[in-house]
């Protein structure tokens, strides 16, 4: 991992599975794309099934089209069983090659303004039994977006991704909350003080908080001060990394 790296990326975890990564994943990309920027997806594995829906949905929701041909280049590894790579790899007989990964990540930032990689899980996932998803991508040196929930549980979760990260001497870019369901109160006091506890007690940028909407529209409107917030500092770290 000592070739020259790429710095227009970012890279989206969350504090588990399920907690709305590829939902910040495709609002950034579109949030991006309308500020004129070539904004692309990558995801490094997916399981649980040979087309990738996280993909298809960044696409569709962004109306982009999906090519057969750049498949590859988006989603470097596909299985089957919707387990944690390292097992949905040995159930295939294969195993993931971090090689693969950096020289298909590289290729696919050298024709983006802003390559956006979406995670596998949350960061200490292994991408085989001996390599740490958080490993990996120390050797990279992304900045790293987290989504956490907004509910009860939230503090212990995202404190302990941000320490996971800042020990490996990875950029905490800054935490985006996500509600679990529908219907949580917009002034939820509990809400309020998980967000507020962990940008003070961690130190990091809070960008905000999304709802859980149906209404992709509503969602791209919501998110419009969080990407702001997010381009910000990500305009200025890569632009600091250029110089």
């Amino acid at each position: 991992m000592a070739m020259s790296l790429p710095t227009n990326a970012v890279f989206i975890t969350a504090t588990g599975t399920g907690v709305g990564k590829t939902v910040v994943s495709s609002l950034l990309i579109g949030f991006l794309r309308e500020q004129g920027l070539k904004a692309g997806y990558q995801k490094w594995v997916s399981t649980g099934g040979e087309m990738p829906e996280d993909l298809l949905y960044c696409l569709e929701k962004n109306h982009m089209e999906f090519d057969q041909g750049e498949l590859d280049s988006q989603v470097v590894y596909r299985f089957l069983m919707p387990a944690s790579p390292h097992l949905a790899a040995e159930l295939e007989g294969r195993e993931v090659d971090p090689e693969k990964i950096q020289e298909v990540f590289a290729c696919s930032a050298s024709v983006h303004d802003v390559l956006v990689v979406e995670g596998v899980g949350g960061v200490l996932v292994p991408l085989r039994r001996d390599l740490l998803l958080a490993d990996f991508l120390t050797g990279l040196q992304l900045p790293v977006i987290i989504v956490a929930h907004s509910g009860l549980g939230t503090i212990n979760h995202t404190l302990l991704t941000i320490e996971a990260l800042r020990q490996r001497k990875l950029t905490v870019l800054g935490v985006v909350f996500s509600d679990e369901q529908e219907g949580m109160a917009a002034d939820d006091p509990l809400v309020a003080d998980n967000m507020r506890t962990v940008g003070d007690m961690a130190g990091v940028e809070v960008f905000g908080r999304l709802l859980r909407l149906t209404d992709y529209a509503l969602s791209e409107a919501a998110f419009q001060p969080v990407g702001k917030a997010i381009w910000q500092k990500l305009r200025l770290l890569i632009e600091a990394q250029l110089k």
